[in-house]
């Protein structure tokens, strides 16, 4: 991060051990669930002017949210793994859930969602990949 100037990294199954992330700097703030053994959604913040604000309301093993005032703008930032075994409509339902709850001017949405489509360049589309485009675009095309 500090090679590349990258002051905000939302990461998904990040190398974990006994409920830790090992290998950041002390200087950096990494936000996960400390609730848990496995992690599989962080958020890691290099730059200490970025104000943060941890939504204890929406965090889990596989998801990480929160608020980053970066330059006195209030961005929601949302790390999410949808694990593969997991019937993706409680993913979604949960994210419809987090986004409806509160206000979002500004979205950072990060995720492995273990799904493919062609509309991200898999070489095929499966039933986990329909239903995500199909929620992407409903708030999309109610706004047109």
């Amino acid at each position: 991060m500090e090679a590349r100037n990258i002051d905000v990294a939302m990461v998904q199954e990040p190398h974990s051990y006994k409920g830790y992330l090992p290998g950041f700097p002390s200087s950096y703030r990494v936000f996960y669930s400390h609730s848990f053994d496995m992690i599989e959604a962080a958020i890691i913040v290099r730059n200490r002017n970025i104000s943060t604000f941890l939504d204890q309301n929406y965090l889990d093993y596989n998801l990480v949210t929160m608020r980053l005032n970066i330059n006195r703008v209030s961005y929601l930032f949302v790390s999410y793994y949808f694990e593969p075994s997991k019937n993706i409509d409680f993913d979604l339902q949960k994210t419809n859930q987090i986004f409806s709850s509160m206000p979002i001017n500004r979205l950072v949405w990060s995720m492995d969602a273990n799904s493919k489509s062609e509309t991200w360049f898999s070489p095929f589309s499966d039933s986990r990949g329909t239903k995500l485009i199909e929620f992407i675009l409903v708030p999309i095309t109610s706004l047109s």
